[in-house]
């Protein structure tokens, strides 16, 4: 049986790497450096939370360690979200592009670490989401400190998605010590693939 090159979840096409444009975007050197190689499952665990519980119309997201931007154009498809993605590894945003175009929605990119996220960069969001985007010890730090300045900034929610790495139990961890309104939930689908994981949410305090 052929192998699908492409994918339709929550209400979104996904290209997968047999597609005819990925294969033509690597041809071209865009070449992902950080896991940015293909769409990671934990963002349907994100989507399947929003679904239930949606964002006001209109907010502004951040999506973080973005990849190919689903999670981020998921959002401004069902809630009109005005949708940055970021991540480290400039070459994803090619694949970011071809997602929105073939969703017809709109999404903007930029190259920037974790790090590089001032407060006065995320007083411009409501909303900060990311998936599989803690994989290394450091980077547990990293978006600790991350979320501490997205408080500060009056970010209203931060909601992070893994399949319970050591790293993001340990972020979970530190984050229900340190900040007011933290909730840490197992989750699972079924559909449109089987994935399990968490997710952490931590509420502005304000």
């Amino acid at each position: 049986m052929a192998t699908p090159i492409q994918r339709q979840a929550f209400g979104l096409k996904i290209l997968n790497a047999g597609h005819p444009s990925i294969r033509k975007l690597k041809s071209q050197g865009f070449q992902a450096e950080i896991h940015g190689n293909k769409f990671w499952n934990s963002s349907f665990l994100v989507m399947d939370y929003l679904k239930r519980n949606p964002l006001p119309k209109g907010a502004r997201v951040l999506e973080v360690g973005c990849g190919w931007g689903l999670l981020g154009l998921y959002c401004a498809k069902t809630s009109d979200a005005v949708v940055t993605g970021i991540d480290a590894d400039a070459n994803v945003g090619p694949y970011l592009d071809l997602h929105a175009r073939l969703n017809h929605q709109s999404m903007t990119f930029e190259k920037k670490s974790f790090n590089q996220l001032t407060k006065a960069y995320l007083a411009n969001f409501d909303v900060i989401l990311g998936a599989d985007i803690c994989f290394w010890d450091e980077l547990s730090q990293q978006l600790f400190n991350l979320i501490r300045r997205a408080q500060g900034a009056g970010v209203s929610q931060t909601i992070l998605a893994d399949p319970c790495r050591s790293p993001f139990e340990t972020l979970a961890k530190r984050s229900a010590a340190a900040f007011e309104s933290v909730e840490r939930i197992d989750a699972g689908i079924s559909r449109p693939t089987k994935a399990t994981g968490a997710l952490l949410i931590v509420r502005s305090d304000t």
